[in-house]
């Protein structure tokens, strides 16, 4: 007699050790005797006590789970069931899929979900279109929109609930989002573009292994990914990354329209930015510095040097950054090396008795520096008018990004500002002659530069003004990014 599995574990496509759930959908029910089972689950005797006596049952299985699940389940597969290879759905009546198998494992069924939702390919090839997904709250989103539209292309703006029907009209030119917006963990967004042959592309303005974490299937290694840090290109190479591409942030050709309407900062030293990320604890929860490391990375500050990602990740040991919460503890080091050298360079930049602090509420309460506080403005005029009307602003790339350019290495030169940068790798993107000027390594050296820079201020301004204009607009990003992914059009 054949022993029936009760209870069924395995461990799913990261390594996760997971109970197996009973549990079926109905993805057409019509009646009829052939039916397609898409996943058994965790018991197929209790699965064929649920069908009629009669039924001709053909199934599709993830190998990996077929073979994870054990003689004992494989056995208590009833010997007429018929299994297939590839989902084929013109010759059921009736289809069920396993519900918790896409959370399992992915990388199979997600594929097979998309042929189910996108029977027939989308005949019209709309190659001057480009999907933006919905992005409530980026920064970057209209700025892109506008270069898209600026390079000839249609802007069509889709939600996740209007994606299906959109391909089932069109097939565009692109996917393109930041920060994977618009994408899924279990990547079915990435399987239905697929399935309708569009490429898909996200700008990783942010850390990418932060962005990665909560990925949960390795189809994410064939998006064509853009990294604003380069550092992060052999990483995630190494992580099996297929399309990886550098392409820095840039300037919003509506910066360049600054008018300096902010007679307060006018001769002043300027800090914007937050103290820390939205989220930032549930993100970190349960994760801290090593007390040993910390020591090391804020005397590393005190001397100019960065205790950067790259830092952190070779003083941990870690070198799997994905899966698992190994980005995590190493960006936590990070994250808190940032917090520290944002307050130091705000401490130093506030000896000049000019500086005007513009972020969070928690700068206020920053002890020992004394600074006129600025209540966060949104991004766009308002901001450029900051940057236009102070005499220099004070910029602090985070150890998140290694070699990271923040907006404000674009959107100052654009608005008319003077930035007084520190010293990230980076820079090397831009010519040395100016960067050279406005680089300081350690926070102390702050008032010195910012006085040494008063009398070529303005010359260095109209050079980097004309640099960004011709070299480094979202025009100029959005060119690469289609070059890289293979511009289509009609």
């Amino acid at each position: 007699m054949r022993q029936r599995p009760t209870r069924l574990r395995l461990a799913d496509a990261l390594g996760v050790t997971r109970a197996v759930a009973p549990g079926h959908e109905a993805v057409a029910l019509p009646g009829g005797r052939r039916w397609l089972l898409l996943g058994i689950g965790p018991d197929p005797a209790a699965l064929a006590a649920q069908l009629p006596p009669d039924a001709d049952v053909r199934y599709l299985e993830c190998p990996a789970f077929f073979q994870a699940a054990g003689e004992a389940w494989r056995a208590a597969i009833p010997p007429g069931w018929r299994r297939i290879d590839a989902c084929d759905a013109g010759d059921a009546d009736n289809i069920l899929l396993h519900a918790q198998s896409l959370q399992l494992f992915p990388q199979f069924w997600a594929p097979v979900r998309a042929t189910l939702l996108l029977p027939a390919l989308p005949c019209a090839d709309a190659a001057g279109t480009v999907y933006l997904p919905e992005m409530p709250g980026s920064m970057l989103a209209p700025a892109i929109a506008r270069a898209l539209a600026e390079e000839g292309f249609a802007v069509r703006v889709v939600s996740r609930s209007g994606l299906l029907e959109s391909l089932e009209r069109e097939r565009p030119a692109l996917f393109l989002s930041v920060n994977c917006a618009g994408l899924d963990r279990a990547g079915e967004v990435q399987a239905l573009l697929d399935r309708a042959g569009v490429p898909v592309a996200t700008w990783l303005a942010d850390n990418p292994f932060h962005v990665l974490s909560g990925v949960k299937t390795p189809a994410w290694r064939d998006l064509h990914l853009f990294v604003t840090d380069d550092w992060f290109v052999d990483p995630l190479a190494r992580h099996g990354a297929r399309h990886v591409h550098h392409l820095p942030l840039a300037a919003d050709p509506a910066f360049f329209a600054a008018v300096p309407n902010r007679p307060e900062l006018a001769g002043r030293l300027l800090f914007v930015g937050r103290s820390a990320f939205p989220g930032k604890e549930a993100f970190f929860a349960g994760l801290s510095p090593d007390p040993d490391l910390w020591r090391q990375a804020t005397a590393m500050l005190a001397r100019g040097e960065r205790p950067d990602y790259g830092w952190w990740a070779r003083a941990q040991g870690v070198a799997l950054l994905w899966p698992g919460l190994g980005a995590r503890r190493v960006g936590r080091g990070a994250e808190e090396s940032g917090l520290a050298w944002r307050e130091l360079v705000i401490r130093e930049a506030a000896r000049t008795g000019k500086l005007a602090v513009c972020g969070d509420a928690a700068w206020a309460a920053l002890a020992g520096a004394g600074f006129d506080f600025l209540p966060p403005v949104p991004y766009g005029s308002a901001l450029a008018s900051l940057y236009a009307s102070a005499r220099f602003v004070v910029g602090a790339v985070s150890p998140l990004l290694p070699h990271g350019l923040t907006q404000r290495h674009f959107d100052v030169w654009a608005a008319g500002g003077c930035l007084l940068s520190d010293a990230t790798p980076g820079l090397a993107f831009f010519p040395e002659e100016l960067t050279r000027p406005v680089t300081y390594s350690r926070a102390q050296d702050i008032p010195d530069l910012a006085r040494e820079r008063e009398r070529d201020r303005d010359g260095l301004v109209a050079a980097w003004r004309a640099h960004i204009a011709a070299h480094h607009t979202y025009r100029h990003r959005i060119r690469r990014i289609m070059e890289c992914v293979g511009e289509r059009r009609g």
